[in-house]
């Protein structure tokens, strides 16, 4: 795929700038306890006897990742470093760490320096998702898995607090760091560049003043086919049986991240330290490429089915590894849907911190804080759907394919229609699919007469968001024995968020007039629905096709007498696309065979969605906000905190200490949503009783007004034996407020395809589901966690660790469905009724296992082997939803998308001229929800569908530095070593619902001091 050039001279600006003055910012929680600067970082021993001391030191249950030098931190982003970390899973885009869950929760607070981080991509919930962040600006994280009084609410799962540096922690004078790195994918195979590094000073720590900047461009495979399978029960077994059908796609994503970590820090005076910081990181992205798909609902397949391991019973399971498809149609080319879409995404965050720290040597010392924070995403999405078309659909067809009729002027659009008795065979195999078409069949769809657009639709939506906390926290100290000390502090923020989502729509050219007023309008498609919109529109009444057009003798007649088709069928061989069009064969690795190839419009052009589709169509979009999904939501928290400190020696070798304390948190939420009616549609759009394809009407405000209050107590007690062996025992109670979404979204109802009633003539569209979105009276999240850790030190850097944890978790949300026989169809008679879906409060989940680590440095070792050390670590951690078990074999459904079993085993190698790093990351199978069209069930306490599964998984990096010279490093790094896709599937291991494919990455680097 070729580089677009839309966002370049704004990043590289912003990396000019960067590069000229100087950076990085920090401030670290556990620096109040003295812990970083005992430590010198030297590579990898260094950064791992580090963590080890910080898990060492603290009173909680934590664990740690420190950087082995500025800018060093070895991944791509946050989440890939953290996968590594004990208890921790993450989630993938594109093949690199997004969502991070901690002990199976997603709802995991992230937090900068202590205190909270807002960034673009956790706009609207409280999911940590690392994908815009540069790994190399952070200098260490901290995973707090028990929480104290002082900590921030929101976290779930935990807490991740990304540390930055401070100015004054860095060496005396001048410091300059910098880093350039190329790096290639084994299926992208383009080279990208990356630069990092660090300028700053150090006045003879007085004061202090740094920048650190970081910039990559990268070109990144996203290949995946979903076999969109389900199953029946059919008498004595069960059969495979498809909906939509299955899609193959190959996509490339291109992100280029830019990162900026300002910090000043000054001791203005014995008692004054001053710590100023500025945060800012911004990701722009293009995710494009190509789909293939059948539409199984328009053709007759056939399911062959194997048995592998001998003959079938009746409830074994069904074979979708290695099974075939085949299907036969007089008209098979109307099952073919193929296109392409086109996904841009601007995100920016920038987040400052002022904070003030007193310590005059006395009893008290106290900070005052004040952060401001600003966030933005923008994204459009653009998908272009072609196919061939069959005789006779909305009788605007001949026996040569779609015909379309503009006033009275009628053209053909694919003339090369697809016309025969076709075989296809799709197969699915252990590591993807194949496609077999017969050879005329394969041969015809080369051809781009044969091809038109049927649909082309673009829509887009604009997350904005603000914090500003203004925070005065104090210690007061009373002794060394007993009672040791209390923290307090209060805390007062505020955060508004807006969603303002929209599509677009192109002008016919025709003036209709609605049957109920005779008012004219100037009517709109979206773009572009060529025989789809064939002669409806909704009028006020709710009803579909009641509009009236002028013939060219001057009368008004309904559109549908006269077979008006409102918008040009678009060819793929029309003068329109010249320059656009290529022949695709590709459809991504995870597609082992296709024995065509197509004529497909190259995303690799398209350099703006909105220009392209004007361009294409001769037409000035109209954009249509979507009240139903946009929404505005403003926050004010207040909260407070008292911590009691405590130590006591119990004997000669034993010692008691911890924390103990309370946190009170009101939060009050004011959410406005757009009042509309959901059988109400825009009538300038035609598009029958569809909102997919039109929108509703804004009709005013709705402003609710909610409040929360939470008392969460927390106790952390640590007994000590000596300095090596330590026993923690911890219960904390946490809250976290649902995603925001869940409360500003707005109904959306679902219609079929349009009837004919036949007791009065009338055209109608049955109704299918209302979808009732947001519930602003959702309460939030809670938790209570309990653990105890036996940890034990045999040295200064080595570590083994035994914790066991509870979770009892309510609040979360579900989807309940439940059928209302009074809904009406868009006529407004009520007939079948329909289903509703809503959210609702969920009780009674639990996450619960046990955590294994081990680290060591092998310096006891003789010869080179003094120079290696490993981590390993092992987490089991089975969740359940209490009471509700799975339709389909009676097991236990899990709670959120967590595997039972992660283990992680790092080996190393470090000495004065090479380090060395092989990382492997295992997880098992992931629960991924259900597939709720395959088994049906009434019974609340149990969950209907086949539950879907993520493969188990292995991830391999490796890392290698070789030092030239005390000033100069090289690098070289290759990430998920063995092309490591994420496969799911459906209740049997078997039966594959989805592959995705991710690419080996290799990067080569050199980095200097100055």
């Amino acid at each position: 795929m070729s580089r677009t050039n839309k966002y370049t001279p704004r990043l590289l600006s912003s990396v000019i700038a960067a590069v000229v003055a100087s950076g990085a910012s920090s401030y670290s929680n556990a620096q109040d306890q003295g812990l970083l600067e005992e430590v010198v970082v030297t590579g990898i021993r260094g950064a791992q006897e580090q963590s080890i001391d910080i898990k060492r030191n603290s009173d909680e249950v934590v664990d740690a990742i420190t950087s082995e030098d500025i800018g060093k931190l070895p991944d791509s982003t946050i989440a890939d470093s953290l996968q590594r970390v004990t208890g921790i899973q993450i989630q993938r885009s594109a093949g690199q760490g997004g969502v991070v869950s901690i002990r199976g929760s997603n709802e995991v607070l992230t937090t900068l320096n202590g205190e909270l981080f807002l960034t673009a991509q956790n706009i609207l919930n409280s999911n940590a998702d690392y994908q815009d962040i540069p790994a190399s600006l952070i200098s260490g994280v901290v995973v707090s898995k028990s929480s104290n009084a002082k900590q921030l609410e929101g976290g779930i799962g935990g807490t991740v607090d990304l540390q930055t540096r401070r100015s004054l922690m860095l060496d005396e004078g001048v410091t300059s760091v910098a880093r350039l790195q190329a790096s290639t994918g084994s299926i992208t195979e383009t080279t990208d560049p990356e630069v990092n590094g660090l300028i700053g000073f150090n006045n003879d720590d007085r004061y202090g003043m740094s920048l650190a900047f970081a910039y990559a461009d990268q070109s990144l495979a996203s290949n995946q086919t979903q076999t969109r399978a389900g199953v029946q029960n059919r008498a004595d077994a069960l059969m495979m049986m498809n909906w939509d059908g299955p899609v193959s796609t190959n996509f490339i994503t291109e992100r280029e991240r830019v990162g900026l970590s300002y910090n000043f820090n000054a001791q203005l005076s014995d008692s004054l330290e001053l710590n100023i910081d500025s945060f800012y990181n911004s990701m722009d992205e293009k995710s494009a490429g190509n789909m293939f798909q059948f539409d199984l609902d328009s053709v007759g397949w056939d399911y062959g089915r194997m048995q592998p391991e001998g003959v079938r019973s009746a409830g074994d399971v069904p074979v979708a590894q290695g099974a075939y498809a085949t299907g036969w149609t007089a008209d098979m080319n109307s099952a073919i849907r193929a296109g392409v879409s086109s996904n841009f995404r601007e995100t920016s965050a920038v987040n400052n911190s002022v904070e003030l720290k007193f310590d005059n040597g006395g009893n008290f010392t106290g900070s005052v804080r004040y952060i401001s924070s600003q966030a933005t995403r923008d994204a459009d999405v653009l998908t272009l759907v072609q196919r061939p078309s069959s005789p006779g659909e909305n009788g605007l067809f001949d026996d040569r394919g779609y015909v379309y009729n503009l006033e009275g002027d009628y053209r053909q659009v694919n003339p090369g229609y697809l016309g025969g008795n076709y075989t296809t065979t799709f197969l699915t195999h252990d590591d993807g699919v194949t496609w077999e078409f017969g050879p005329t069949f394969a041969q015809e769809m080369t051809d781009s007469s044969a091809w038109y657009i049927h649909s082309s639709w673009l829509e887009g939506e604009r997350h904005t968001a603000n914090l500003d906390v203004l925070r005065a926290d104090g210690t007061y100290r009373f002794g060394n024995d007993g009672i040791t000390s209390m923290d307090f502090g209060i805390r007062e923020s505020t955060r508004g968020i807006e969603r303002d989502s929209h599509h677009y729509f192109m002008p016919t050219g025709i003036t209709a007039y609605d049957p109920a007023d005779m008012q004219p309008y100037d009517m709109l498609v979206k773009y572009h629905e060529a025989g789809y919109v064939y002669g409806t529109g909704q009028g006020n009444d709710g009803t579909s096709g009641t509009y009236l057009v002028e013939t060219p003798e001057g009368s008004l007649v309904e559109l549908k007498e006269i077979g008006l088709e409102p918008v040009r069928g678009l060819n793929l061989d029309d003068s329109a696309l010249q320059g656009y069009i290529h022949q695709v064969s590709d459809f991504g690795e995870t597609v082992k065979s296709f024995n065509s190839s197509l004529p497909m419009i190259n995303v690799d052009r398209i350099d703006n969605n909105l220009t392209f589709i004007d361009d294409i169509y001769d037409a000035d979009h109209v954009r249509k906000n979507r009240p139903d999904q946009s929404y505005v939501i403003d926050e004010d928290r207040q909260s407070l905190y008292f911590k009691f400190n405590f130590y006591k020696d119990l004997t000669s070798f034993v010692t008691l200490s911890g924390n103990a304390g309370v946190r009170r948190v009101t939060d009050t939420l004011t959410i406005k949503q757009n009042v509309y009616d959901s059988n109400r549609l825009g009538r300038d759009v035609f598009a029958g009783s569809d909102p997919n394809h039109t929108y509703y009407v804004d009709s005013g405000d709705k402003y609710t007004t909610v409040t929360h209050s939470s008392f969460l107590p927390s106790l952390n007690a640590n007994v000590s034996f000596g300095d090596d062996y330590k026993i923690k025992v911890s219960y904390d109670e946490r809250t976290s407020l649902q995603a925001l979404d869940q409360f500003g979204q707005g109904t959306f109802t679902s219609w079929q395809s349009e009837q004919v009633d036949p007791n009065t003539g009338n055209r109608y569209q049955a109704i299918s589901e209302v979808r009732l979105g947001g519930n602003p009276n959702l309460q939030p999240w809670s938790a209570k966690v309990y653990n105890v850790a036996g940890e034990w030190y045999p040295s200064d850097n080595a570590l083994i660790g035994l914790t066991a944890f509870y979770m009892d978790i309510g609040g979360f949300t579900e989807e309940v469905r439940t059928t209302d026989l009074t809904l009406p169809d868009s006529d407004g008679v009520v007939r079948r009724g329909g289903t509703v879906i809503e959210l609702r409060n969920g009780s009674n989940a639990s996450v619960e296992g046990v955590e294994l680590s081990y680290q060591q440095s092998f310096d006891f070792l003789p010869g080179f082997m003094s120079n290696t050390g490993m981590t390993w670590n092992y987490t089991y951690s089975p969740s359940t939803r209490e009471g509700v078990t799975f339709a389909a074999d009676g097991e236990d459904v899990p709670f959120n998308a967590t595997a039972e079993d992660q283990s992680n085993l790092v080996l190393w190698y470090s000495s004065d001229l090479f380090e060395l790093r092989a990382a492997a990351n295992y997880l098992g199978p992931r629960y991924n929800g259900t597939q709720t069209a395959a088994i049906q069930s009434d019974d609340e306490s149990v969950l209907g569908g086949l539950p879907v599964w993520d493969e188990e998984t292995l991830y391999v990096d490796l890392n290698a530095v070789y030092h030239m010279n005390d000033a100069i490093d090289v690098t070289l790094n290759f990430q998920n070593l063995t092309e490591e896709g994420a496969n799911k599937y459906m209740h049997w291991k078997n039966f594959r619902q989805e592959y995705n494919a991710f690419e080996r990455r290799i990067s080569v680097g050199v980095s200097a001091k100055f």
